[in-house]
Protein backbone atom coordinates (compact mmCIF):
# COMPACT_ATOMS: atom_id res chain seq x y z
CA UNK A 1 0.00 0.00 0.00
CA UNK A 2 1.10 3.57 -0.56
CA UNK A 3 0.45 6.67 1.61
CA UNK A 4 0.25 10.23 1.67
CA UNK A 5 0.31 13.15 4.57
CA UNK A 6 -2.52 13.30 7.15
CA UNK A 7 -5.59 15.07 5.98
CA UNK A 8 -5.48 17.13 9.16
CA UNK A 9 -3.61 17.19 12.77
CA UNK A 10 -6.15 14.87 15.25
CA UNK A 11 -5.80 12.69 17.85
CA UNK A 12 -5.99 9.19 16.19
CA UNK A 13 -6.30 7.04 19.13
CA UNK A 14 -8.98 9.96 20.40
CA UNK A 15 -10.42 8.89 16.30
CA UNK A 16 -10.22 5.19 16.37
CA UNK A 17 -13.30 5.29 18.74
CA UNK A 18 -15.48 7.37 17.39
CA UNK A 19 -14.46 5.98 13.45
CA UNK A 20 -15.74 2.45 15.08
CA UNK A 21 -18.93 3.84 16.27
CA UNK A 22 -19.68 4.55 12.69
CA UNK A 23 -18.34 1.56 11.46
CA UNK A 24 -20.84 -1.39 10.93
CA UNK A 25 -20.89 -4.32 13.69
CA UNK A 26 -18.56 -6.40 12.20
CA UNK A 27 -15.82 -4.44 11.82
CA UNK A 28 -15.71 -4.73 15.38
CA UNK A 29 -14.62 -7.82 15.57
CA UNK A 30 -11.43 -9.30 16.36
CA UNK A 31 -9.60 -11.97 14.43
CA UNK A 32 -7.35 -14.80 16.67
CA UNK A 33 -6.34 -18.00 17.36
CA UNK A 34 -7.43 -20.46 20.23
CA UNK A 35 -5.43 -23.17 21.25
CA UNK A 36 -7.36 -26.85 22.41
CA UNK A 37 -4.87 -29.59 23.19
CA UNK A 38 -2.15 -29.69 20.20
CA UNK A 39 -4.00 -27.62 17.69
CA UNK A 40 -4.78 -24.11 16.94
CA UNK A 41 -7.83 -22.89 15.14
CA UNK A 42 -8.24 -19.04 14.16
CA UNK A 43 -11.31 -17.50 14.77
CA UNK A 44 -13.11 -14.54 14.29
CA UNK A 45 -15.83 -12.77 16.24
CA UNK A 46 -15.93 -11.66 19.73
CA UNK A 47 -13.74 -14.26 22.30
CA UNK A 48 -15.57 -12.41 25.34
CA UNK A 49 -19.34 -13.29 24.22
CA UNK A 50 -18.18 -16.69 22.90
CA UNK A 51 -19.43 -15.55 19.38
CA UNK A 52 -18.09 -16.75 16.56
CA UNK A 53 -18.86 -15.91 12.51
CA UNK A 54 -19.53 -18.60 10.13
CA UNK A 55 -19.54 -19.91 6.51
CA UNK A 56 -21.58 -19.23 4.65
CA UNK A 57 -21.80 -15.97 6.29
CA UNK A 58 -19.16 -13.41 7.94
CA UNK A 59 -16.36 -15.85 7.84
CA UNK A 60 -16.18 -15.08 4.06
CA UNK A 61 -15.30 -11.87 4.19
CA UNK A 62 -11.60 -13.03 4.47
CA UNK A 63 -10.41 -12.58 0.87
CA UNK A 64 -6.48 -13.09 1.00
CA UNK A 65 -5.53 -14.72 4.36
CA UNK A 66 -2.26 -15.54 5.07
CA UNK A 67 -0.70 -17.02 8.23
CA UNK A 68 2.87 -17.71 9.19
CA UNK A 69 4.53 -19.96 11.57
CA UNK A 70 8.33 -18.91 12.76
CA UNK A 71 9.96 -21.39 15.38
CA UNK A 72 12.87 -22.67 15.68
CA UNK A 73 13.24 -24.03 12.31
CA UNK A 74 12.67 -20.59 10.87
CA UNK A 75 9.55 -19.40 8.87
CA UNK A 76 7.04 -20.82 6.84
CA UNK A 77 3.70 -20.12 5.23
CA UNK A 78 0.49 -21.98 6.98
CA UNK A 79 -1.92 -23.63 4.80
CA UNK A 80 -5.44 -21.85 6.72
CA UNK A 81 -8.68 -24.17 4.94
CA UNK A 82 -12.13 -22.75 6.31
CA UNK A 83 -14.68 -24.76 8.13
CA UNK A 84 -17.80 -24.30 9.15
CA UNK A 85 -17.02 -21.67 11.89
CA UNK A 86 -13.27 -21.53 11.89
CA UNK A 87 -10.31 -21.81 9.63
CA UNK A 88 -8.28 -24.64 10.61
CA UNK A 89 -4.52 -25.25 10.38
CA UNK A 90 -3.87 -28.81 10.19
CA UNK A 91 0.15 -28.72 10.24
CA UNK A 92 0.31 -27.86 14.19
CA UNK A 93 -1.51 -30.44 15.30
CA UNK A 94 2.23 -31.31 17.30
CA UNK A 95 2.93 -29.28 19.96
CA UNK A 96 4.73 -26.19 19.36
CA UNK A 97 7.94 -25.49 20.86
CA UNK A 98 9.23 -22.65 23.02
CA UNK A 99 9.43 -19.11 21.02
CA UNK A 100 7.05 -20.58 18.33
CA UNK A 101 4.81 -17.91 16.83
CA UNK A 102 2.12 -18.43 14.14
CA UNK A 103 0.50 -14.70 13.01
CA UNK A 104 -2.19 -13.93 10.04
CA UNK A 105 -3.24 -11.03 8.35
CA UNK A 106 -5.42 -10.41 5.15
CA UNK A 107 -4.70 -7.02 3.43
CA UNK A 108 -7.37 -7.53 0.93
CA UNK A 109 -9.96 -7.36 3.39
CA UNK A 110 -12.70 -5.76 1.87
CA UNK A 111 -13.01 -1.73 2.39
CA UNK A 112 -15.85 0.00 4.02
CA UNK A 113 -16.84 3.65 4.57
CA UNK A 114 -17.03 5.56 7.77
CA UNK A 115 -18.87 9.21 8.31
CA UNK A 116 -17.20 11.92 9.54
CA UNK A 117 -18.41 15.26 9.37
CA UNK A 118 -21.15 14.30 7.51
CA UNK A 119 -18.91 13.07 4.80
CA UNK A 120 -17.97 9.16 3.95
CA UNK A 121 -14.85 8.10 3.88
CA UNK A 122 -13.26 5.01 2.48
CA UNK A 123 -11.25 2.75 5.17
CA UNK A 124 -8.50 0.42 4.16
CA UNK A 125 -9.44 -1.99 7.33
CA UNK A 126 -6.35 -4.45 8.45
CA UNK A 127 -7.14 -7.25 10.80
CA UNK A 128 -4.35 -9.24 11.26
CA UNK A 129 -3.13 -11.45 14.81
CA UNK A 130 -0.37 -12.89 16.39
CA UNK A 131 -0.33 -16.29 18.89
CA UNK A 132 2.12 -17.44 20.89
CA UNK A 133 3.25 -20.61 22.97
CA UNK A 134 4.47 -18.72 24.96
CA UNK A 135 5.67 -15.02 27.04
CA UNK A 136 9.20 -14.37 25.57
CA UNK A 137 10.13 -11.17 24.13
CA UNK A 138 8.94 -11.30 20.32
CA UNK A 139 10.10 -8.54 17.67
CA UNK A 140 6.98 -7.02 16.23
CA UNK A 141 6.43 -7.73 12.55
CA UNK A 142 2.86 -7.11 11.39
CA UNK A 143 1.64 -3.72 10.43
CA UNK A 144 -0.24 -3.11 14.30
CA UNK A 145 1.44 -5.50 16.74
CA UNK A 146 0.96 -6.16 20.09
CA UNK A 147 3.79 -8.72 21.44
CA UNK A 148 5.31 -10.14 24.79
CA UNK A 149 8.48 -8.95 26.12
CA UNK A 150 9.43 -11.51 28.29
CA UNK A 151 9.01 -9.32 31.59
CA UNK A 152 6.62 -10.80 34.05
CA UNK A 153 6.87 -9.56 37.47
CA UNK A 154 4.58 -8.90 40.52
CA UNK A 155 1.91 -11.45 38.75
CA UNK A 156 1.65 -9.21 36.16
CA UNK A 157 3.47 -9.85 32.45
CA UNK A 158 4.25 -7.05 30.47
CA UNK A 159 3.24 -6.01 26.79
CA UNK A 160 4.38 -3.64 23.96
CA UNK A 161 1.80 -2.44 20.84
CA UNK A 162 4.08 -1.33 17.97
CA UNK A 163 2.99 0.62 15.12
CA UNK A 164 4.71 0.38 11.66
CA UNK A 165 7.65 -0.26 13.64
CA UNK A 166 7.49 2.34 16.69
CA UNK A 167 6.47 2.06 20.02
CA UNK A 168 2.17 3.29 20.03
CA UNK A 169 1.69 4.86 22.85
CA UNK A 170 -1.67 6.21 24.30
CA UNK A 171 -3.36 2.81 22.87
CA UNK A 172 -6.31 1.19 24.67
CA UNK A 173 -5.68 -2.11 25.15
CA UNK A 174 -8.22 -4.51 26.01
CA UNK A 175 -7.58 -8.39 27.87
CA UNK A 176 -10.26 -10.84 27.77
CA UNK A 177 -11.01 -14.74 28.23
CA UNK A 178 -13.55 -17.19 27.36
CA UNK A 179 -15.51 -16.59 30.15
CA UNK A 180 -16.07 -12.73 29.68
CA UNK A 181 -13.76 -11.76 32.35
CA UNK A 182 -12.25 -8.57 30.87
CA UNK A 183 -9.69 -5.95 31.47
CA UNK A 184 -8.32 -2.66 30.09
CA UNK A 185 -5.38 -1.15 30.06
CA UNK A 186 -3.48 2.25 28.09
CA UNK A 187 0.17 1.61 26.61
CA UNK A 188 2.62 4.09 28.17
CA UNK A 189 5.06 6.35 26.02
CA UNK A 190 7.13 3.08 25.29
CA UNK A 191 4.19 1.26 24.10
CA UNK A 192 4.19 -0.79 27.39
CA UNK A 193 1.34 -2.08 29.26
CA UNK A 194 0.64 -4.91 31.84
CA UNK A 195 -1.36 -7.29 32.94
CA UNK A 196 -2.40 -9.52 35.22
CA UNK A 197 -3.03 -13.14 33.80
CA UNK A 198 -4.65 -15.07 37.19
CA UNK A 199 -6.62 -17.70 34.95
CA UNK A 200 -5.61 -21.34 33.07
CA UNK A 201 -6.36 -21.53 29.66
CA UNK A 202 -6.51 -18.91 26.50
CA UNK A 203 -6.59 -14.78 26.62
CA UNK A 204 -6.90 -12.53 23.64
CA UNK A 205 -5.40 -9.02 23.77
CA UNK A 206 -6.83 -6.51 21.55
CA UNK A 207 -6.89 -3.36 19.99
CA UNK A 208 -8.35 -1.45 16.96
CA UNK A 209 -6.47 1.93 15.45
CA UNK A 210 -7.52 4.32 13.50
CA UNK A 211 -4.88 6.59 11.34
CA UNK A 212 -5.72 9.56 9.27
CA UNK A 213 -3.93 8.87 6.14
CA UNK A 214 -4.83 8.76 2.11
CA UNK A 215 -3.62 6.67 -0.25
CA UNK A 216 -4.68 3.34 -2.47
CA UNK A 217 -4.03 -0.34 -2.44
CA UNK A 218 -3.89 -2.72 -5.36
CA UNK A 219 -7.26 -4.98 -5.03
CA UNK A 220 -8.71 -7.64 -7.03
CA UNK A 221 -10.46 -5.01 -9.69
CA UNK A 222 -7.15 -2.50 -9.42
CA UNK A 223 -6.76 0.04 -7.82
CA UNK A 224 -8.80 1.58 -4.33
CA UNK A 225 -8.71 4.56 -2.81
CA UNK A 226 -8.96 5.43 0.61
CA UNK A 227 -8.70 8.34 2.91
CA UNK A 228 -8.51 6.04 5.78
CA UNK A 229 -6.41 3.17 7.36
CA UNK A 230 -7.80 1.44 10.14
CA UNK A 231 -6.21 -1.57 12.18
CA UNK A 232 -7.55 -4.54 14.13
CA UNK A 233 -4.95 -6.30 15.96
CA UNK A 234 -4.90 -9.18 18.39
CA UNK A 235 -2.03 -11.41 20.38
CA UNK A 236 -3.44 -14.84 21.58
CA UNK A 237 -1.58 -16.88 24.12
CA UNK A 238 -2.82 -19.90 26.51
CA UNK A 239 -1.35 -20.19 30.14
CA UNK A 240 -1.18 -23.52 31.77
CA UNK A 241 -0.71 -21.68 35.30
CA UNK A 242 -3.33 -20.85 37.58
CA UNK A 243 -6.64 -20.60 38.60
CA UNK A 244 -9.29 -23.18 36.99
CA UNK A 245 -10.76 -20.86 34.16
CA UNK A 246 -14.35 -19.44 34.64
CA UNK A 247 -17.22 -21.05 32.95
CA UNK A 248 -17.06 -20.05 29.10
CA UNK A 249 -19.86 -17.79 27.95
CA UNK A 250 -23.13 -19.04 26.52
CA UNK A 251 -22.90 -18.84 23.25
CA UNK A 252 -24.00 -15.86 20.99
CA UNK A 253 -25.05 -15.66 17.68
CA UNK A 254 -22.90 -14.00 14.61
CA UNK A 255 -23.72 -11.14 13.34
CA UNK A 256 -23.86 -12.20 10.11
CA UNK A 257 -26.89 -15.12 11.04
CA UNK A 258 -28.42 -12.36 12.98
CA UNK A 259 -28.63 -9.80 9.91
CA UNK A 260 -29.58 -13.12 7.62
CA UNK A 261 -32.94 -13.31 9.94
CA UNK A 262 -33.77 -9.72 10.32
CA UNK A 263 -33.43 -9.54 6.43
CA UNK A 264 -35.78 -13.12 5.92
CA UNK A 265 -37.94 -11.38 8.98
CA UNK A 266 -38.60 -8.23 6.79
CA UNK A 267 -38.93 -9.52 3.80
CA UNK A 268 -41.82 -11.97 5.42
CA UNK A 269 -43.50 -8.99 6.83
CA UNK A 270 -43.22 -7.21 3.42
CA UNK A 271 -45.48 -10.18 1.94
CA UNK A 272 -48.12 -10.18 4.42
Amino acid sequence: MTTTAPLRPIGRVALAAALLAAACGAQAHQIWFERDGRALTFRYGELDVNMHEVSPGGLDRFVELKGTLVSAAGARPLVMSKAADAFVLPELKEAPGAGTTVTAIDLQYPMFDTKRDGKALRTYWVPATRWVADLKARAASLPLDIVPTGVEQGGRAEFQVVYKGDPLPGAKMALVTPAGWTLNATSDADGKFRFPLPWKGNYVIGLYYVDDVTGERVGPAGKEAYQLEGYNSALSFQRAQGLAPLPVAEKTLPASVLADMAKAKAAAAGQK
